[in-house]
């Protein structure tokens, strides 16, 4: 028996948490690569994009004098950087006064709301404030050189209720000095967040973006609005999966087989862990275009050069095939194509 879906157990999602500077980039419009980014995760069924009541709040202040110093002066004489801190203080710019515009500011910033959690299919109310996190917040301003608001964002990533925490997160932030801070500062983070029995979540920067230290580096704030964006999420997407699933991983398919009995059969190379293959209820695939997830039923029985009993290890080769009976001609052609990932599944 198979199936195929569109729709992902959490088990094997992605979470990404978006930053303010990340929203509010969204919703400005003003870089493609940006934009084209937020919107593949958004629609990537391996995928969990995910914010918080307090980014809700440090949006709405921000997107508040964002969209009062556009309304003040339209020419936009100075650049909003440079006056945010005066216009902060009495809440007047240019002569003007922000209650002269505030209804129609604050429809607008309503409306991004609303744009956030329909189109980007984020639910602020996933990760609320709760006392859980003022101590582990509090502790790792007092540890690192990171600010209170970037540590709350950090602890609220990972612990969005109370009685609930994450295993793992990607938080994407464009900050600079955030991303500065984290990175000086990784093993004092690690001991606050271990001490409060949380898992560190991986940082990423929007202006640095690479799969490993060897990989292109993709800026969304200054790349070229053509390059292939979605690519680089879609490797980084599956590099993901397989570290977090590690322990049901088996490995990814590769093309093989041109005879007839061949081309009926499915090839993947183990990588996990031990390369030791072991007997499941079925078998998981994630398609290389994560489009789809297709799930075959055991049992199985394998080869390597010649039929194995599991579980068998053969680490200077382990490249095994299997032959499933009865699945659907387009699912078999997926699943021939080079890159599929394999996990086991026990459920």
């Amino acid at each position: 028996m198979s199936s195929t879906s569109s729709i992902v157990e959490s088990a094997y999602r992605i979470n990404v948490y978006l930053d303010t500077n990340v929203l509010v980039d969204y919703v400005e419009k003003a870089f493609p690569l940006l934009t084209r980014s937020i919107d593949y995760l958004a629609e990537c069924p391996f995928v969990n994009l995910r914010s918080s009541h307090y980014v809700l709040f440090e949006f709405t202040e921000v997107r508040k004098a964002r969209l009062f110093w556009e309304k003040a002066d339209p020419t936009k004489a100075q650049r909003f950087d440079e006056v945010r801190s005066s216009i902060k203080q009495d809440w007047v710019y240019n002569g003007e006064k922000y209650m002269d515009f505030g209804d129609e500011i604050s429809k607008q910033v309503n409306q991004e709301h609303e744009l956030i959690k329909n189109d980007l299919h984020i639910d602020f109310d996933e990760h609320v404030l709760h006392d859980g996190l003022v101590y582990p917040t509090n502790n790792l301003c007092l540890a690192t050189k990171i600010s209170k608001e970037d540590c709350l964002v950090m602890v609220s990533c990972m612990h969005p209720q109370k009685e609930e925490k994450l295993n793992h997160c990607l938080l994407l932030t464009r900050d600079e000095r955030y991303f500065k801070a984290y990175t000086e500062n990784q093993t004092q983070v690690d001991f606050v967040f271990k001490k409060d029995e949380l898992i560190r979540p991986t940082l990423i920067r929007t202006e640095d973006l690479r799969i490993d230290e060897h990989s292109t580096q993709f800026n969304l704030y200054l790349g070229n609005s053509s390059a292939d964006i979605e690519h680089f999420w879609q490797c980084l997407i599956l590099k993901t999966l397989r570290n977090e699933l590690s322990s049901q991983y088996v490995g990814s398919t590769y093309v093989y087989g041109v005879s007839e009995e061949a081309k009926n059969c499915i090839y993947f190379e183990m990588d996990g862990a031990n390369k030791t293959l072991r007997e499941s209820l079925g078998l998981y695939f994630i398609s290389n275009d994560l489009k789809n997830k297709y799930i075959i039923s055991g049992p199985f029985e394998y080869w390597n050069g010649k039929k194995i009993s599991l579980p068998h290890s053969n680490p200077g080769w382990p490249f095994y095939s299997f032959l499933k009976n009865g699945l659907d001609p387009t699912i078999l052609a997926k699943l021939r194509e080079k890159g599929n990932l394999v996990f086991y599944y026990d459920i």
